[in-house]
């Protein structure tokens, strides 16, 4: 028999113990997380199901839900145990009262939550979204909210023999709706490819025509191929002086002005000599390829880039840069990823809203592209960009630019 409650939400909950960190009063619409790191890693009571704590940067991905209405008001010590009763994330529909800190708008402002806090804000894990249009950034308060069910993303650990750090970094990725973008195209932008589900590669390609006599008749010197390996990659390979492999994915990305985005991409460089090659990689102004993204000076093609430069004259050194048409490259992060050769580095890119900042093996690194860099003459603001790489010879020597994986994101304005 279905139960309707007068201007109530049925819901799934769960009675669980929660060990206060602060003296204080607990509030309807408070998250929290599971204690996962309870007691020892041999526990058979499952206390690490029972036992929860205030979202913190260690257990976000641990989501537990949020505090029922009939527990509200209570007041918990620091130290003390208490049981409550939480609701529990099930994507069927339910909608509750949050906190929050934001200017909701009805079926568009996202709800995370993020560490050491008790409010849903617009960075974190991705917990629901605001069914209410309602400004609480002035004095904090509740929104009705869409609750979402629980996504966990494999990505957090070890997969296809790759650790945490060679795998997507939660500091971008926990802030994007990939669950969302998954479900429906119309909900943004996507590009997740790792090269093993036979999908994922890019539809502009252009590979230079060069070919080499052999006891077969003529041998093509670029090309892209699929690594066969367990872990699977893309290989962009150029022996020829200036002759060139260029790749674009049609995953449109408003670079500024837009919805939050994020980039990122492991690679590695079969070789780091100075004068062998050259390389960009990152976002690019969607363009029709003709082997000249990348001047046989090594310098990219004038127009909208953000992303890594790999110099011909410093192959030791990759750059991170950006371009605007007609306009001199800023050289914003020199010498950004110092490779090894042969050796995978993971990249990435986070547009929170205001500032893009760089990522080099899950660490956040360097000096973030401000709001006033992302305004000045030579950044391409507002451009919408696609996953870009160009590889470029430069000497006559073998060069592979191998891509293990590369997701992009960003959801719909």
């Amino acid at each position: 028999m279905s139960v309707i409650a007068y201007k109530g939400e049925k819901t799934t909950e769960k009675r669980v113990r929660f060990t206060a960190a602060a003296t204080e009063i607990l509030k309807a619409g408070y998250p929290f997380c599971y204690n996962h790191d309870y007691g020892t890693a041999a526990d058979e009571e499952g206390q690490r199901a029972i036992f929860v704590e205030k979202p913190a940067a260690a257990n976000l991905e641990h989501f537990a839900g949020w505090l029922k209405a009939e527990d509200a008001g209570k007041r918990v010590v620091s130290g003390g145990t208490y049981f409550l009763t939480i609701v529990v994330p099930q994507s069927r529909g339910q909608k509750i009262p949050v906190f929050t800190d934001l200017s909701c708008t009805i079926n568009s402002t996202l709800l995370h939550i993020t560490s050491g806090s008790w409010l849903h804000s617009d960075e974190g894990v991705l917990v629901g979204k605001a069914m209410q249009t309602i400004d609480r950034s002035t004095t904090n308060g509740t929104t009705l909210a869409l609750l979402y069910g629980p996504d966990v993303d494999i990505s957090g650990g070890s997969a296809r023999s790759r650790t945490a750090v060679q795998l997507p970094t939660a500091a971008i990725w926990d802030n994007i709706p990939v669950a969302e973008l998954r479900k429906s195209p119309f909900n943004g932008s996507l590009l997740e490819a790792d090269f093993t589900h036979g999908e994922g590669l890019p539809l502009s390609q252009y590979v230079s025509a060069t070919y080499a006599a052999s006891a077969e008749g003529m041998t093509k010197t670029e090309y892209v191929n699929i690594n066969a390996g367990v872990e699977g990659a893309l290989d962009a390979f150029t022996t020829t002086d200036n002759q060139t492999v260029e790749l674009q994915w049609p995953t449109p990305v408003t670079v500024s002005g837009g919805k939050k985005w994020g980039f990122e991409v492991r690679f590695k460089l079969s070789l780091i000599d100075d004068t062998k090659a050259k390389m960009a990689l990152g976002l690019a102004k969607p363009v029709s390829l003709t082997g000249d993204f990348l001047t046989d000076a090594g310098a990219v093609v004038d127009g909208g880039f953000v992303g890594l430069h790999w110099k011909e004259a410093d192959g030791n050194a990759i750059d991170f840069v950006y371009d605007e048409t007609a306009q001199t490259q800023n050289e914003h992060d020199a010498d950004y990823i110092v490779p090894v050769a042969a050796a995978y580095r993971t990249f990435g890119m986070y547009f929170n809203g205001t500032t893009i900042q760089g990522y080099v093996d899950g660490v956040l690194t360097g000096t973030a592209i401000v709001a006033a860099d992302i305004a000045a003459a030579d950044f391409p603001t507002a451009e919408v960009l696609v996953p870009t790489l160009a590889v470029k010879g430069a000497a006559g020597d073998d060069v592979t630019v191998s891509i293990d994986w590369i997701r992009v994101g960003q959801a719909a304005d």
